[in-house]
């Protein structure tokens, strides 16, 4: 019998204890691992800086914790908010879609028709003075105020006296994704994070599920109507439904939380910022992507947030875990 009190014994057994516990996690890790499957490839990455605006589409980005980035410019960091601090989105102002966001050097570049273009420093200095309290639907956030000249370009545009532009500077608190719950629960955990999107970070979106949709339409509407962030070529509609944790390229980690419930939103056609007079695709999406489960609202695409961070490009394999039946 080992005397537990001799040092080199105690030593021996914790060393033993945390062999087994390193060779499981590997072993955990590779039997997860085989059951990841090959289901596609990226075909689109976008960037929608502006809450709301126009985007940009990439070759090649970066997947950070807070969402799609290129250079120093994260989707969704930027956020159009009235005098009261509340968001405004295209479904109060659909002429937002028309309004281009790029990015030139270190400024963020606003174009409009008949407006000058707007540039807005990328790194604006963090001045306390300048925060403004806001919300995204519920939750109570906090952005850097992007100054006059941006807010006096947007209420023209736009026609509402009072608009801001603010920015989710890198020093000022996220939102937890993990503290929203919806009608069936809360998705998210801990540590998930989101500047101004919606929910979370990412939006994951199928080319086959839209392929689906426009063969039901008789005027096909454009990948633009829904606003993914990042688009993969799959062979099977709506199989991204099935995804639980999906592996892009060498490095990106995502896991798909849950599926994205769609508005009026998608009736915006994002080249004339005109709602659609036939409430087309929402109405024939009603019609065949309605459950139970999340009400009277359509799902099509997939909330998703980073596990493991890294860059991504169009072309890159994409492998899926699936979740269990």
């Amino acid at each position: 019998m080992l005397d537990q009190s001799n040092p080199a014994h105690i030593f021996t057994s914790l060393a033993s204890l945390a062999l087994t516990k390193y060779l499981f996690g590997v072993f955990a890790r590779w039997k997860r691992s085989k059951s990841f499957e090959y289901v596609g490839q990226v075909s689109a990455v976008y960037c929608y800086p502006v809450k709301s605006c126009g985007g940009f589409q990439l070759e090649a980005g970066e997947c950070s914790r807070l969402g799609v980035k290129v250079q120093e410019v994260t989707d969704r960091h930027w956020m159009v908010i009235k005098s009261n601090g509340d968001f405004l989105t295209q479904r109060q102002e659909p002429k937002m879609a028309v309004i281009q966001v790029n990015y030139n050097g270190n400024n963020l570049q606003i174009k409009a028709d008949g407006m000058p273009v707007l540039n807005v420093p990328i790194n604006l200095p963090l001045n306390k003075s300048k925060i403004l309290p806001c919300r995204v639907w519920g939750d109570k956030t906090f952005g850097l105020d992007c100054g006059q000249e941006a807010g006096t370009w947007l209420s023209k545009f736009l026609g509402i006296d009072g608009l801001r532009l603010v920015f989710s500077a890198p020093e000022l608190e996220k939102r937890d994704s993990s503290l929203v719950e919806k009608p069936w629960g809360k998705p998210a955990l801990p540590g998930d994070q989101a500047a101004f999107s919606d929910f979370c970070a990412y939006l994951v979106f199928n080319t086959a599920s839209l392929q689906q949709l426009n063969s039901k339409l008789s005027s096909p509407v454009k990948i633009t109507n829904f606003r993914p962030n990042i688009v993969i070529d799959n062979n099977t509609p709506f199989d991204e439904d099935n995804w639980q944790v999906i592996k892009i390229g060498e490095t990106v980690e995502m896991r798909l939380l849950d599926p994205c419930t769609r508005c009026k939103m998608t009736t915006v056609n994002s080249s004339t910022g005109e709602l659609s007079q036939s409430g087309e695709p929402l109405k024939t999406l009603k019609t065949f992507r309605c459950f139970d489960k999340y009400g009277t609202s359509p799902i099509f695409g997939v909330n998703a947030t980073i596990d493991a961070a890294g860059p991504i490009h169009v072309g890159d394999p994409v492998y899926a875990l699936r979740k269990l039946v």
